[in-house]
């Protein structure tokens, strides 16, 4: 088994937050913290809900077991919390998980009903109580290892691939809460997994965000180009993507440039509201090898439009999904 190292280099900063609109399909996008990178939830009120215990888990801190997924494997809502939005409100809550026992994922489904505006999924470094409580768009853990949005479908791995969650490991969900309707709202978000067992796990995987940073769009500008590169450090197996930009995002082109010439990953126009993994045949990338990651953006506006984690900032990255980990000196980010 080729084992992925547990912790990345450098912190998750704010970098996918805004990862999908507002949870009515007719809502306007809401905005991910505002420029100053989020506030705390305010009015959300969040208990751990039947996960099992006040704290939101197990009664033995385990994983909550339900039927059998796909191949034999164990499905398992792995980290959930119930929340309740007042009416226009919007906020961030932080569900804490600490597993009893090593996961190993190989396919993850969102739980996401209206008012979940997007999730991150991190490990975190710095465990606190596990349960549910408000929060900001940076409370984060250094390794993401899921992020979904609006229109986002379970991904499932290839064979022999898998996530590894370490006992003693905990889980962060951090769940950006956009409430549109006139009356409060109640619900119950979290990520639902399906397991693999140790003996058939041959590789394990990362994420990577790879794209441009610090740019900027003046004004009025139509079908601006964005482009960024992300560059191998070690062979690694490409296998999945998905596209992010906030609302000004147009188009995006992902193409990876190995030994057998350059390979599209992704080509599409882009939509907020539709944010979606794609998966690939596996692809073989050698230390060197890159992937080129080109957006274009509209703005309507006449004001710049800067990079940032707000949804009225924009961001130009591809979520790499690869095989075995490799060392990335930008931790979550590979920009270069």
């Amino acid at each position: 088994m080729t084992r992925s190292p547990r912790r990345l280099a450098a912190p998750l900063l704010a970098l996918a937050l805004a990862l999908g609109g507002c949870g009515d399909d007719d809502a306007e996008p809401g905005v991910d913290g505002g420029p100053g990178g989020g506030t705390d939830a305010g009015p959300v009120e969040a208990d751990g809900g039947p996960m099992g215990g006040e704290d939101g888990g197990t009664a033995d801190g385990g994983t909550a077991e339900t039927d059998a997924g796909p191949g034999g494997g164990e499905v398992l809502e792995l980290v959930a919390g119930d929340w309740t939005m007042g009416a226009g409100d919007e906020g961030y809550v932080c569900v804490r998980r600490t597993l009893e026992r090593t996961v190993y994922i190989r396919e993850f489904r969102p739980i996401a009903p209206r008012g979940t505006h997007h999730t991150v999924l991190t490990v975190n470094d710095r465990p606190g109580p596990d349960g549910v409580a408000p929060c900001s768009a940076l409370t984060n853990g250094p390794d993401m290892i899921y992020g979904s949005g609006v229109g986002t479908r379970p991904l499932t791995l290839p064979e022999g691939v898998a996530i590894r969650v370490e006992a003693g490991d905990q889980v962060l969900l951090n769940l950006h809460l956009f409430n549109t309707a006139g009356e409060p709202i109640t619900g119950r978000s979290g990520i639902e997994v399906v397991t693999l067992a140790p003996e058939d796990v041959e590789h394990e995987a990362q994420v990577v965000l790879a794209g441009a940073e610090g740019f900027s769009i003046p004004p009025r500008a139509s079908d601006h180009p964005i482009e960024g590169t992300c560059t191998m450090t070690g062979d690694t197996t490409l296998f999945a993507v998905m596209p992010h930009m906030h609302t000004h995002g147009r188009f995006m082109e992902v193409v990876a440039n190995g030994a057998g010439g350059p390979r599209t990953l992704h080509e599409d126009f882009y939509d907020f509201d539709e944010q979606r993994y794609t998966t690939f045949d596996p692809l073989m990338l050698a230390s060197g090898d890159t992937v080129d990651v080109s957006c274009r953006f509209d703005n309507t506006t006449d004001s710049t439009v800067t990079w940032g984690d707000s949804t009225l900032q924009e961001m130009c990255y591809a979520l790499l999904y690869r095989y075995p980990a490799v060392p990335n000196p930008g931790g979550i980010t590979c920009t270069r």
